[in-house]
């Protein structure tokens, strides 16, 4: 039984802005999946990885990226297939959806029509697209932070004065 997933592209999980290269973001999604013999969604690892693109992407820069295969195969696979469709899949899996190819140029790439481009993919975190968003954020959560600690503060010394016992703010004396 083949259950689809809706694996949603950054700009459309964070902005609810739907590109028309959101599709080429979750088929790099599947063909890492199938490659690795594992799901992305259920990715569960022993080492510090957040998920399996995460671990595709530590692969490649370490040019360790046939690491990925799935093990089960063994030696059992063309090398440079597998090679090429990790390399495509994280061009699709590109953050900013500028930077992901179109969907023809994937079916090239991966018939050896046209040439793997250089993978300028790059943490989420990193990608200046999503600075804005992410130091937003941060000043919310600490404004919210502020706020909130000043005002359990404030409740706190207002209604119950501290009078040095610590189980109520009235003292008791047995």
């Amino acid at each position: 039984m083949f259950v689809c997933r809706g694996y949603m592209a950054p700009e459309y999980a964070l902005w609810g802005h739907l590109t028309f290269k959101a599709d080429v973001y979750s088929f790099g999604v599947v063909a890492l999946e199938i490659v690795a013999g594992m799901s992305n969604m259920n990715y569960k690892s022993a080492e510090n990885f957040v998920c399996l693109i995460d671990k595709a992407l530590v692969l490649q820069q370490a040019d360790e990226i046939l690491e990925l295969v799935d093990p089960k195969l063994g030696s059992n696979y063309n090398v440079e297939e597998a090679t090429r469709i990790i390399k495509v899949a994280l061009l699709c899996t590109n953050p900013s959806p500028a930077l992901r190819p179109t969907m023809s140029s994937v079916v090239s790439m991966f018939e050896g029509k046209i040439s793997i481009q250089e993978n300028v993919n790059q943490s989420l975190y990193e990608d200046p697209l999503f600075k804005s968003v992410r130091e937003k954020h941060a000043r919310l959560i600490a404004n919210n932070y502020s706020t909130t600690t000043r005002s359990i503060l404030h409740s706190s010394s207002s209604s119950f004065p501290y009078d040095g016992s610590s189980t109520s703010g009235k003292s008791t004396h047995i």
